[in-house]
Parts: structure tokens; C-alpha cells; sequence
């Protein structure tokens, strides 16, 4: 998850606000009786003043229905033991959330409108992690955060350097950055959470993500089988390109935080930047003038076959426990219609993943939409790992010591130590 830059005290202060717009009436003309509460779980502090703006749009026009906002997403799990979890449900969409899919937590949603609305690429990924009973559909996608490289517009003029569509022009453009005595990319893994960018792209360039995980073994029984899938065979080349990319970035990379890399390359510290659309903000906040703009990295020599990296950042499930059902399908189809979802991706520079979506415009991020249009997008690859595997710190030990053996056949222990867990 990308860092919120909010403060404890920015955090207290939204919890105030959400509070006291929470303890408000739905609508004065509709007596208590009458007005059915849910909740909504969702997981982005950043966002909770903009939802509470949705959801008393929303109780205008249902004033039958109240909603109440949770943002403390630590409620979400106590909440299904005590079986009393939120109504609603907002995630990041990942392998940690397929779980409760594949338990039948979630609702079928497939009988809603904004099932046919949404971009059949988008909902192939949700798809991708196992469906419950292997056919409904228990999430809808409402936002896709899209990552690529971010590159200043000016050096990239200043020293005649084209957005590479190729694999080799993307070298061609270091090697010209590093000649005129500039780096080319500026690292950051003293975070190590900072190396999944450039990894999720040298991977999900070159291997068939969705594909690849749907064979890995998940549990002991897979195990039995003697599966040959394995990240040795699978991500050599994209481990190797890691590692040439690495080797474009500045000497100190490892002792370089986030925070560092976001101060240096709004200075003019380095012509590129793997980070996703989180760090824009802070760029220009330190930076008016920045010019830059977004690419997705090439990975081949064919430029049909660049993909965008993306997360589905926002999707909407429904408990399938709740004796507000309806209710809840009022509100989520609410927060489907194109008009709700454009003005939310727009706003926090992210794309719609509906059908014939409204073009994001923005000039920072414009460079991935035709990608988005035409579905030629994949999900982070660290989307499909669970938690008990420690990525980042794999990541980060392999950028130091540059050893890609040893990194794969961790990989490969780790994932089979947590499917031995799984029965």
C-alpha cells in the first residue's frame, strides 16, 4: 500500500469530522422506524471525508437508508468472528481478500448493473483468484490505480531522450542519462516496500501473472503432485532485468528512503522514477514547476506487447450474511454509476474501470490511459502473494547482494512452506 502521508493528528481530526456527520439524521422527513443503517468498511483514511460527501449525497436521494463509515479496516476481521461484520465492503483487491471470496463471505454480485458496466479485463483479474462455487462474482471494481515509470518531462527534452517503447530503447535512454552524468532512475530501497514497483514491472513484462499464480500449489495436497511451476524456472528473465535495472540507479540506493527519493527527484535528481501515482502529489508539493509525465516500461522489443502495471485499488463487496441486502445493493450500485466512479478516479489520479470510461486527462498520468482503454493492463505481482511470505525483505536482499539464484529458491521455500500450512 502506498504511503497516505497523513499525520496521527490529520487522522484524528477526519475521525472527528466523520463522527459528528455520522451522528446526523439520514433525512428529517423519514421517521427512525423506517430508515435501515448499514455499514460500509472501507480502508483509505486519505478518502473519508470525500465518501462522507457520497454517502450523504446518497441519503438524499434514499432517505430510507442511512450509512455509517468505518475506516478502522482492524474491525473488519473481529467483526465476522462476533458475526456482526460491515455490510459493505471496500478493498485493495488481492490474494488476501480472494480468501474470503473463495469462503463464500462475499455476496453474488453478478446481478447488478454495474456487473455489465465494468471493463471484462478488470473483472478477469478479480476473477483470476478463484471465484466462489467457481462462478459468482463477489467484487466490482471501482477504481485501478496504475503505476508506471515517472519521468521529468525537461531532462528528458534537455538531453533529446524519447519515451522508449522498447526494451532497448529504455537501455539506450539510461546509457545517454548516465554519459551526460546524470542518473538515470533514482532508487529507494532503504524502503524495501519501494522495490516492488520495478519488480512488478520486470515481472509482470514478462510472465503471464494471472496464469502462473492459478498453477502454483496453494495447499499440502497441490504439494503432492510434484508441480514443476516455480519461480526458478518462471522469473529468471524478469529477475535478470531487475537487477539491470537496479544497476541504472544512484550508488547510494540503499540507504535512500522513500521520502529521500521523492525530495531528490523533484530537484532534478534523476530522469526517472519508479513509483506509482501516490508520489505525484508530493512531487509537486515540493516542486511546482515539475514537469512530468508517466510511461509503462517496456519489456520487449515489441511495443504491442507493453502492459501497464495496476492495482485494483478500490472494489465494492457486500457481506453475504446481511439482512440488509437490498440496502446495500441500493448503495453499492450508487457508487457504481459511471458518474460516481469517473469523478473518483479523476480526482485521485486513478482510472475508471468501467466500460467506455471518461479519459483521465491529466497530464501526469495520461501516458498509461490508452494501455487502460484497450485492457492491455496486469496486477502487481506482489497482489498475489500472501502475507505470511515477506517480499519486500526478499526484494530488498536481493537488490543488495545481486544474488538471483538465492532470491528464486527462497521464493520457491516460502511459498511451498505456507502451502504445506493450507489443508
Amino acid at each position: 500500500m502506498s504511503p497516505s502521508g497523513l499525520t496521527r493528528r490529520k487522522l484524528l481530526s477526519m475521525a472527528a469530522v466523520a463522527a459528528v456527520g455520522l451522528a446526523l439524521p439520514a433525512c428529517s422527513g423519514t421517521s427512525a422506524d423506517t430508515i435501515t443503517t448499514i455499514r460500509l468498511q472501507q480502508n483509505k483514511p486519505e478518502v473519508v471525508e470525500y465518501f462522507n460527501a457520497l454517502i450523504k449525497d446518497f441519503e438524499s436521494k434514499n432517505p430510507d437508508i442511512r450509512v455509517v463509515q468505518d475506516f478502522n479496516a482492524g474491525n473488519w476481521v473481529p467483526g465476522l468472528i462476533r458475526d456482526n461484520p460491515a455490510d459493505v465492503v471496500t478493498n485493495a483487491y488481492s490474494v488476501t481478500v480472494a480468501d474470503f471470496t473463495k469462503k463464500g463471505i462475499f455476496a453474488d454480485l453478478s446481478d447488478l448493473p454495474a456487473a455489465a458496466m465494468a471493463d471484462p479485463k478488470s473483472l478477469e483479474l478479480i476473477k483470476s483468484f478463484g471465484q466462489y462455487q467457481d462462478s459468482e462474482l463477489s467484487a466490482l471494481p471501482f477504481s485501478l490505480a496504475a503505476a508506471g515509470v515517472i519521468y521529468n518531462k525537461a531532462l528528458f527534452d534537455q538531453h533529446g531522450v524519447d519515451v522508449p517503447t522498447t526494451w532497448s530503447e529504455f537501455l539506450g535512454a539510461c546509457t545517454t542519462f548516465q554519459a551526460a552524468g546524470l542518473t538515470p532512475i533514482y532508487g529507494t530501497f532503504k524502503d524495501s516496500w519501494t522495490l516492488g514497483q520495478p519488480y512488478g514491472y520486470a515481472s509482470g513484462g514478462t510472465v503471464d501473472l494471472a496464469d502462473f499464480f492459478s498453477r502454483m500449489p496453494l495447499t499440502a495436497e497441490d504439494l503432492k503432485s510434484d508441480p514443476t511451476v516455480s519461480f526458478s524456472s518462471d522469473f529468471k528473465i524478469a529477475t535478470d532485468k531487475f537487477l539491470k535495472i537496479l544497476g541504472f540507479m544512484q550508488k547510494d540506493a540503499g540507504s535512500r528512503s522513500y521520502t529521500d527519493g521523492n525530495a531528490a527527484f523533484a530537484k532534478g535528481g534523476a530522469a526517472m522514477y519508479m513509483q506509482g501515482p501516490w508520489a505525484l502529489s508530493e512531487l509537486t508539493t515540493i516542486n511546482p514547476d515539475l514537469k512530468v509525465g508517466t510511461f509503462a516500461l517496456p519489456m520487449s522489443e515489441d511495443p504491442t506487447e507493453t502492459k501497464a502495471q495496476v492495482t485494483l485499488d478500490m472494489t465494492f463487496s457486500i457481506v453475504r450474511s446481511t439482512p440488509r441486502l437490498e440496502a446495500a445493493k441500493r448503495f453499492v450500485s450508487y457508487l457504481m454509476d459511471p458518474a460516481v466512479v469517473n469523478a473518483y478516479n479523476t480526482k485521485f489520479s486513478a482510472f475508471s474501470p468501467l466500460k467506455e470510461a471518461t479519459v483521465n486527462a491529466n497530464p501526469q498520468i495520461s501516458g498509461l490511459q490508452p494501455l487502460i482503454t484497450s485492457g492491455k493492463y496486469y496486477l502487481n505481482v506482489t497482489n498475489y502473494f500472501p502475507p505470511a511470505i515477506t517480499l519486500n525483505n526478499y526484494f530488498q536482499t536481493l537488490a543488495l547482494n545481486r544474488n538471483d539464484k538465492a532470491f528464486l529458491t527462497t521464493l520457491d521455500d516460502a511459498w511451498h512452506r505456507v502451502a504445506t500450512r493450507n489443508a
